[in-house]
This record gives structure tokens, C-alpha cells and sequence, in this order.
């Protein structure tokens, strides 16, 4: 009986031996941060599971041999050490309770953990002795520029510089005063105005580093004006308009100004104003202290100039064209080309002259020369015979007679008058020649009325004189052959008359 027992003795530790492995012995390397927190989970560094009754932790010790406690040999007021409980596996009649820690490093220096755990998978068992070398570093300064000049809109970076090199931290930025610069969580700082601004950053225990940062204005590095050049005449006004490069320039204002406020003046929003004949310069310059400037050169002329007024006609008429004198001076005598639009001329009389005509005093004072330079182009020469000037206050001007063709199609054309030369009577007897600029009216084309054969857009008792009057072959002055076809018969006779008469008693 001794015998079986001392055999079935050596049985069992024979078994046993075959379950479980020699211990193992393992070592971690780690640095931790003052203030920070991490967790020690030695299953996981062991690359072991916790799960089931064929897997699990069958023990973990720590210096006193309890489950939830770490063993640190040296110092115990470096870290602050809270158990967590990670999990519970039943075997049998055992519970098997497994922990991590939450290790909070709390000042700097070497320091070394233990664990003990065996591991269960079956069917063998292993011993783990474990050893953690804990290097604990702390954020002792932080370095970066001191100072940093950039302009507004540009973004720049800092790139701070922390001491221990291994330390762990979460850097907070500040700005002291946002409205010149600000700086995203990462170190971007952004100029937003001109001025001076402290970037701050923070580690998490405290320490901090400032970098003094001064935001200056983008200047002007160019202006462009919407005129370069402008001839203008009294009394006449234009809008200027200064673009300024580059688009992000921090002042884009600028101070308007004439280098001869006798000649033209400027506005504040630069409008320019002609006051009296001459040239002059209108400037606009940079506020931003760049002394940028751009100019415009302007030419001013008295209000002597010929103006045409804008016409409505219809196609196949014939209608008169006024050309309207406005002088501050005395005109002795003008002359100008009259651009007309294709299909549009001016007629001649019975003598073989251009029908144009003088209104006013001029009729006795002046005289007119014509003739037809190109297709289209007219040229009319106005002069004095008595030695007497024209004068708008007499109502002084001239009228030009023209003929639309009956296939210009309806819509709108322009009239020119240009090349225009005055010819001036200063004090003391002399003479100056000036040229106004060229004017422009509109001449809307309309389809003919049935019926108005003089075009004036109404058909009245005048219509049927001078139907009357072209059906006796006298050759009235402004005839529209096809509104004179009343009834359509493609004839112009008397019933058309009768037809137009009709029209008129509104009885058709």
C-alpha cells in the first residue's frame, strides 16, 4: 500500500510537470511624462488572452502577492498606482480576476515595476516574471523664435522645441491679442491686422515659451486708373476709378488730386469735374504710405462744340436732322464731316447743293459749302460774310435734310458729327482754332405708316395735299411713295386720296 501511494505520488508530479513550462523572464523599456497617465496591461505586452476556462490568467502577483497591486522597488511617492478590473474567468470552483493599472508618473526619475503572472492555455501553464523600466522625463522648457514678422493674410508656423526630447505633452496656444494675429491648436498663425501680438505656448505641467510677433500692412505695389487719358469740356464729368494690385494689399485707399484745380477738379471718390480750358493731371495715391501714384491726363475745352439731336424716321421718308451750336465763346465759323448710316443720305436741291440750311441770325450772316466726301460721309463748311459771330442765343444753328431707303431695316443707328473745327475770336483780335470732339446722336428707323406720306407718324389733311401734289407731278419735298399706296392697287392715284380721307373721318 506504501508503495502505490509513493508510485501514484510520482504519477502526479510526473503529470504535472508535463502542464506547466519553465518560467519565463521578460523586461519592458518605457518613458513616461510627469503628469501623464498610462496603462499597464501585462497580458497585452505579453501578447496573452483572458477569455475562457482554456485561456485565461490563473495568477497575478504583485510585491505582496495580491492580484490588483504592481511591486515598484524604489520610491513610492513616484507614481500614483489605481487597479482596473479587466475581466473574470471561471475554472472550475476558481474565479481568476484579471487586472491592468492606471500609472500616473508624478516626478522624474528610474524606477522598476514587477509582475508576476501564469498563464493558462491548455493544457500547459506558463510563469511570466516580468520587469518594467520605468524613465520618467518631464517638459522642462520649450523653445522656439522669439520673434516673427509676417503681413496681414499671410500665414506662418511655429515649430516649438521640448525639453526632455522624450517628453509627452499637449502644447496650448494663445494669442494676445487675436485682432492682429491668431494661431490655430497646431502652431498656424494667421495675420489678420497690423500691429504686435505675443503667441504663447503652453505645456500641460506649466511650462511655456512666447514668441513676440508683428504684423505689418501688404503694400500697394501697383494702381491702375480706368482712364489714362480723357479730353472733356466745361461743365462735363467723369468717374474715375483706381484698381490696386496686389488684391490683398492691407490699405487699398487712396487721395485724389489735380496737379491744376483751374482746369478740373476731383472729388473724394474720384469724379472729375472740367471748370476751365488747359490740361492737368488727376493722380490718385496710395494712402499706405507706399507714395504709389497713377495719373490721368486730362484735356479740357470750352462748351464750343456742335451737339446733333437724336431723330426718329421712318423708312422710305425723308426728315431734317438738327445740329444744335452751344458756345461759351465767339465762333466765327465751324466745319465737320456727317457720318450717316448705310442706306441713309442727304439729298440734293434743284441747284445740285446738299440740302442744308442755316436757322437764326446765321441765315444773314453766314453761309454754308457742302459737298459729299464718301459713301455715307458728308462735309459742311460754315463761315462768316459779314465778320459777325454765331451765337446760341439767337437760336443760331443749322438743319440737314435726309432721306432713309425703303429697305433699312427697323432699329436703332448712330449720326456723327466729327472732326470738328472752330474757329474762335479771342480778346484783342485773335484767332484761335479749336476742335471739339466728335458727337453722337441716335436715329431710330421705323416701319412706314400707310397713309403718312409726309412721315411725321400722323396722317392729317397735310398727307393728302401732298399726295395730291405728286400726283400733278409737282415734287413735293418729302414724299413716302409706299405709304402713298392707300388701297394696295400698286398705284398712286386720286382713289388713294379719297382712301386717305377716309382715314382721317375715321371711316376705315
Amino acid at each position: 500500500m506504501i508503495i502505490m501511494k509513493k508510485s501514484l505520488l510520482f504519477l502526479l508530479v510526473w503529470c504535472m510537470s508535463l502542464l506547466t513550462l519553465n518560467a519565463t523572464d521578460q523586461t519592458f523599456n518605457r518613458t513616461y511624462t510627469v503628469g501623464k497617465t498610462y496603462t499597464i496591461d501585462p497580458a497585452k505586452d505579453l501578447g496573452l488572452a483572458h477569455s475562457n476556462d482554456r485561456n485565461y490568467i490563473s495568477r497575478q502577483n504583485g510585491g505582496t502577492g495580491h492580484t490588483s497591486e504592481l511591486y515598484y522597488v524604489s520610491d513610492v511617492s513616484a507614481f500614483s498606482i489605481e487597479p482596473v478590473f479587466a475581466g473574470r474567468v471561471r475554472e472550475q470552483a476558481w474565479d481568476h480576476d484579471y487586472y491592468t493599472f492606471q500609472v500616473t508618473a508624478l516626478k522624474t526619475g528610474f524606477y522598476t515595476f514587477h509582475q508576476e503572472i501564469s498563464h493558462y492555455l491548455t493544457p500547459y501553464s506558463t510563469i511570466y516574471n516580468i520587469t518594467y523600466n520605468i524613465t520618467v522625463v518631464d517638459v522642462t522648457s520649450i523653445s522656439m523664435a522669439s520673434s516673427m514678422n509676417m503681413f496681414v493674410g499671410e500665414e506662418k508656423s511655429l515649430t516649438p522645441i521640448i525639453s526632455h526630447v522624450n517628453a509627452e505633452t499637449t502644447l496650448i496656444w494663445n494669442s494676445s491679442n487675436p485682432s492682429v494675429a491668431t494661431v490655430s491648436s497646431d502652431g498656424l498663425i494667421t495675420g489678420i491686422n497690423s500691429g504686435t501680438t505675443t503667441i504663447t505656448c503652453t505645456a500641460h505641467n506649466g511650462v511655456s515659451a512666447q514668441c513676440e510677433v508683428t504684423v505689418n500692412p501688404v503694400q500697394v505695389s501697383g494702381i491702375t486708373l480706368n482712364e489714362s487719358e480723357a479730353e472733356m469740356v466745361v461743365g462735363e464729368k467723369l468717374s474715375l476709378t483706381a484698381t490696386i494690385a496686389p488684391d490683398n494689399a492691407t490699405d487699398k485707399s487712396v487721395t485724389w488730386s489735380s496737379t491744376n484745380e483751374a482746369v478740373a477738379v476731383v472729388s473724394e471718390s474720384g469724379q472729375v469735374t472740367a471748370v476751365g480750358s488747359g490740361t492737368c493731371q488727376i493722380k490718385a495715391t496710395a494712402n499706405d504710405g507706399s507714395e504709389l501714384t497713377a495719373s490721368c491726363l486730362v484735356t479740357v475745352e470750352k462748351n464750343n462744340k456742335l451737339a446733333v439731336t437724336d431723330m426718329t424716321q421712318c423708312n422710305g421718308g425723308r426728315g431734317v436732322l438738327n445740329v444744335l451750336l452751344s458756345d461759351e465763346e465767339t465762333i466765327l465759323g465751324f466745319q465737320f464731316d456727317l457720318k450717316l448710316p448705310e442706306g441713309v443720305t442727304v439729298p440734293t436741291n434743284e441747284n445740285g447743293n446738299l440740302m442744308a440750311s442755316l436757322t437764326g441770325n446765321a441765315v444773314n450772316t453766314h453761309s454754308i459749302s457742302s459737298s459729299m466726301v464718301s459713301e455715307g460721309l458728308y462735309r459742311f463748311v460754315i463761315t462768316s460774310q459779314t465778320g459777325r459771330a454765331i451765337s446760341n442765343d439767337n437760336g443760331d444753328g443749322m438743319t440737314i435734310t435726309i432721306d432713309v431707303a425703303d429697305d433699312v431695316a427697323v432699329g436703332v443707328y448712330e449720326i456723327t458729327i466729327k472732326d470738328i473745327e472752330m474757329t474762335v475770336k479771342k480778346s484783342g483780335g485773335v484767332y484761335e482754332d479749336v476742335h471739339p470732339r466728335d458727337n453722337t446722336a441716335l436715329l431710330t428707323i421705323t416701319d412706314a405708316v400707310i397713309g403718312d406720306v409726309t412721315g411725321d407718324t400722323r396722317i392729317t389733311v397735310t398727307d393728302v395735299i401732298t399726295l395730291i401734289s405728286y400726283i400733278q407731278e409737282e415734287a413735293p419735298a418729302r414724299f413716302i411713295q409706299k405709304a402713298a399706296d392707300v388701297n394696295g392697287d400698286g398705284k398712286i392715284t386720286i382713289t388713294d386720296a379719297v382712301q386717305m380721307i377716309d382715314i382721317i373721318l375715321g371711316k376705315r
